[in-house]
């Protein structure tokens, strides 16, 4: 590959002609990962799955308030609460484990989220009573708002 200066290359029009450019390097490398194409494909779904979630858990709740207050014999202002402490959770939660996966590492804590967050859908499923709602609301909020970040 031949280099050439400004003083050397013919001009044209006031602008400089190069035959060939200097940084250009026409060899194409492979890329490598220590991951196959199915794995990568497998780790790229889990990762959009999970970071749906969060977005999925706040605003599919929204239609059930009234028949939750009906159920749980409270007012549909204390449901409201549980969507507002849900909210309020799943906009610290991130701070503290974008800290937290930057000292002990992203995949125990996106694993640790996501246990997290499927351990209270399991709890909210089978709960019936208001503190109860409330408190696993928080608890699936912080599970679910922990995923998309890692």
């Amino acid at each position: 590959m031949r280099t050439v200066t400004a003083d050397q290359a013919p001009q044209t029009a006031g602008s400089l002609e190069l035959a060939e450019s200097p940084t250009r390097n026409t060899n194409t490398e492979a890329v490598y990962s220590t991951f196959s194409k199915s794995s990568k494909q497998w780790i790229s779904f889990a990762a959009s799955s999970a970071a749906m979630f969060s977005g999925l858990s706040s605003f599919i709740y929204y239609p059930a308030v009234s028949p939750l207050a009906e159920s749980l014999d409270t007012s549909t202002g204390l449901i409201n609460l549980t969507i507002t402490s849900y909210l309020i959770v799943s906009g610290l939660v991130p701070s503290i484990i974008g800290d937290l996966a930057d000292r002990t590492g992203r995949r125990p804590l996106y694993l640790l989220t996501l246990a997290v967050y499927f351990a209270a859908n399991i709890g909210l499923a089978l709960q019936n009573s208001y503190p109860a709602l409330f408190v696993l609301r928080m608890v699936q909020s912080a599970g679910s708002s922990g995923s998309p970040l890692l």
